[in-house]
């Protein structure tokens, strides 16, 4: 993108006011579960836009357990995950739902780490059910609602406190209408609403306007069926107005200028999104090992989605890092200089010059991708081939971030050095003996 006097502006304002905040409603995911029936090739889907106070991920193999999987995990950990997939096809994710919570200590699986036994251990929808039924006896320490999907066309939402949960089957009409639950940080059996509440059923609660845009976002688009390429551009970077218009200029609004900054305190892109990740499962009879996992770390509107894979050999060298994956810390840098003073919003001068320079990156990548597992199901690839084209879409990604980053900084540098402060004369000599 070209260094322009907009830019110029937007970093001498930025540069001087880069806040490292955290935000005290960080943990603000927003989720979906898509039975097959409502996406366009019949293939399940899941997503989750995560935000949370730990804010440097990376994505990780999880080999020490029964299944392989594949998570996105706070960098440097892996006694938990918070997404993730495994050989089987199975997929899971969660949404913080403290209104699930009960009085006095718990002990066992919290939310994080009962993601990871069910990677390492479930093979369907049927077998996390089980999972939960087994820990219902012994206790818990979670209050989440879990999405998970699997490779024989479950779809399912588990409303999840420490001794007891609820199921919603998203291939149930009775529940899922259009196919699809969607979730953010409440419960519906904590305070009786139905499986799919109207905004007006919400009120006030908290995370009532993301759960709202989210299903909005979806139901422009059920009669079409729903595809991977719009949770990535449509969800995940969904910045709408506390009524749940999209902001003008953005990805879900109308062709018009941005406002000034966007408050992102009701948006499911968040100053506090730390990644996203979109599950492309298989049909039933199909090799789950083609299910693949598009992870976007750090906030998606300032970074671009990868795919992966269960059968890589290792993680590309931009996804993954114990100090947080290179790929991801890009996209902090980014977010961190287009920041308001508070930290609660963005400044969105810098925004159509980012969007114009990654969006038709991913776009690439989305394609080339589709090609590639056209051709694993019809030749099949090896573990080789399928390790260097994942590798392959991550350089792709982080090339057009690092490029990003170069010319933002080379903006920087490009600034005017600021006029010497200037000081009242001094009208009275102090002699200092």
């Amino acid at each position: 993108m070209p260094v322009n006097d907009t830019r110029l502006l937007c970093l001498c304002t930025l540069l001087l006011t880069i806040i490292a905040s955290i935000n005290s409603s960080a943990d603000a995911c927003t989720t979906a579960v898509i039975s097959g029936k409502a996406t366009a090739d019949g293939r399940p889907l899941l997503w989750k836009n995560r935000d949370a106070p730990a804010r440097h991920n990376e994505v990780a193999l999880l080999t020490e357990g029964p299944l392989r999987a594949i998570a996105v995990v706070n960098a440097g950990s892996r006694r938990s995950a918070w997404m993730g997939m495994n050989e089987a096809g199975f997929c899971i994710e969660n949404s913080l739902s403290t209104d699930l919570r009960q009085p006095g200590k718990k002990t066992g699986f919290n939310n994080g780490t009962l993601i990871k036994r069910a990677l390492q251990t479930c093979r369907t929808v049927a077998d996390f059910k089980l999972l939960l039924e087994e820990t219902n006896q012994t206790g818990r320490r979670t209050d989440a609602n879990f999405g998970v999907i699997d490779a024989q066309g479950g779809a399912a939402l588990f409303e999840t406190g420490p001794t007891s949960f609820t199921m919603f089957d998203a291939n149930d009409p009775a529940v899922a209408p259009h196919g699809y639950i969607v979730r953010s940080n409440f419960a519906t059996t904590a305070h009786d609403f139905p499986a799919n509440p109207t905004p007006e059923q919400l009120g006030k609660i908290y995370s009532a306007e993301r759960y709202s845009q989210a299903c909005s976002r979806l139901d422009l688009q059920k009669d079409k069926g729903i595809t991977v390429d719009y949770l990535i551009r449509n969800l995940t970077r969904d910045l709408s107005q506390e009524t749940g218009t999209p902001h003008p200029g953005t990805v879900n609004g109308s062709a018009a200028p941005l406002p000034a900054t966007i408050a992102t305190k009701n948006t499911i892109s968040r100053t506090t999104t730390v990644s996203a990740a979109v599950f492309h499962g298989v049909k039933p009879g199909e090799d789950p090992r083609l299910a693949t996992m598009w992870t976007i770390l750090g906030n998606p509107s300032f970074s671009l989605a990868v795919p992966s894979w269960v059968d890589v050999q290792t993680i590309a060298e931009p996804l993954t890092d114990e100090n947080g994956a290179a790929l991801g810390e890009i996209a902090i840098t980014l977010r961190d200089w287009n920041k308001t003073d508070d930290g609660n919003s963005i400044s969105t001068q810098c925004l159509p010059g980012i969007w114009s320079d990654l969006w038709p990156v991913e776009d690439k990548i989305l394609t080339l991708t589709s090609r590639f597992q056209q051709a694993r199901k019809e030749h099949g690839y090896s573990v080789g081939a399928i390790t260097r084209f994942h590798q392959k879409m991550a350089d792709l990604a982080m090339t057009a971030m690092q490029q990003e980053l170069r010319e933002m900084k080379q903006a920087a540098i490009s600034l005017p050095a600021p006029p010497p402060p200037t000081f009242a004369p001094v009208k009275k000599t102090i002699v200092i003996p």
